[in-house]
């Protein structure tokens, strides 16, 4: 059962980021500090991070962080190429940096805080 949560997890995250992709402007209505929306990217890959490394099984044993990075990073540039076609968004190369930074940190940090714990799986063992 844990894997159904963990794998719809990971699919609620990839669908929200292309549904907050799709939005014509996300603009917040007051401006904190210059650039917060590089924040918010990072934030929002952080999530993505986090759902990679819960579903690190899927990417096997041999160099798993380095394939949820490729694999988060290839969605970080699929991202901002649909906001390219959506109109009153831009893309730019920083969104694609603070995509990539919120991934490597999220996945740094959770990979090493889950380190020690084995993904359970739905397999059982018949006794007979």
């Amino acid at each position: 059962m844990a894997v159904i949560f963990r794998r719809g997890f990971l699919i609620l995250v990839s669908f929200l980021v292309v549904y907050l992709s799709h939005q014509p402007s996300l603009k917040p209505p007051l401006e904190l500090f210059p650039h917060q929306d590089k924040l918010f990217h990072m934030i929002e890959f952080g999530g993505l991070g986090l759902a990679l490394v819960l579903n690190r099984d899927i990417f096997g044993t041999e160099r798993p962080r380095t394939f949820m990075l490729v694999s988060g990073a290839i969605w970080a540039v699929l991202d901002e190429l649909h906001q390219s076609f959506v109109p009153g968004r831009d893309s730019s190369l920083q969104d694609v940096a603070a995509d990539a930074a919120g991934l490597v940190i999220a996945v740094l940090i959770f990979f090493r805080l889950f380190q020690n714990r084995t993904p359970h799986t739905d397999s059982r063992k018949t006794q007979g």
